[in-house]
């Protein structure tokens, strides 16, 4: 699991960072840009997890394993990530999330903050997901605590071990809902939008 030594790291330019500096279109250097490295990917996630309210009960998220992959076959990169929060326990589960991200398309919708906002915040979060260069496309809660996730192909692979009563898993009537205790493997399969589990 990746943690905050990244912090040291600096993030390097994105293609659509070097395109506001010297001019080109956005959509054409995603196709043509190297696979973001891990440093890079983890960047990309933290980008897009400012971009979820906190409250009381959930803050704090943040990436807790990275990983770049080419879930389609389609010559661009992805990434992969799962991310978690600091909890404090309320009626609904705590995030804990195998998520898949894409490259931003030009004048991509998931890097655009609304015009109208007058928040320096909202404007820094977004212009941090365009320098990344991807947004979220789509993600699964995982009910259990994650020991391992691998990528095969176009399957993602999370092992993870639920016990009763954890905070991941679903809540009903303000009890938490677990699985049965034990050791799962989900395979999940990216399509654009959507993760399915074909498990």
């Amino acid at each position: 699991m990746h943690g905050p030594a990244f912090s040291r790291y600096i993030l390097l330019p994105s293609a659509f960072a070097l395109c506001a500096l010297v001019g080109c279109d956005p959509a054409s250097a995603a196709s043509k840009a190297s696979p973001p490295s891990l440093v890079q990917a983890f960047h990309a996630a933290e980008a897009s997890l400012r971009r979820i309210p906190g409250d009381d009960i959930e803050s704090d998220f943040r990436p807790v394993w990275t990983a770049v992959a080419d879930l389609d076959g389609d010559g661009r990169a992805e990434v992969i990530y799962l991310y978690t929060s600091t909890y404090t326990g309320g009626s609904f589960a705590q995030s804990n999330v195998v998520a898949v991200m894409t490259a931003l398309a030009a004048d991509d919708p998931r890097g655009k903050e609304n015009p109208k906002s007058l928040s320096p915040v909202e404007a820094e979060d977004f212009a941090a997901i365009r320098a990344s260069g991807y947004g979220d496309d789509a993600g699964e809660q995982i009910p259990g605590a994650v020991h391992s996730i691998r990528i095969e192909g176009d399957r993602i692979i999370v092992a993870f071990k639920v016990v009763a009563g954890a905070s991941t898993c679903g809540v009903v009537d303000y009890k938490h809902i677990c699985p049965p205790d034990g050791d799962y493997v989900w395979t999940l399969r990216w399509t654009p939008g959507k993760l399915t589990r074909v498990d």
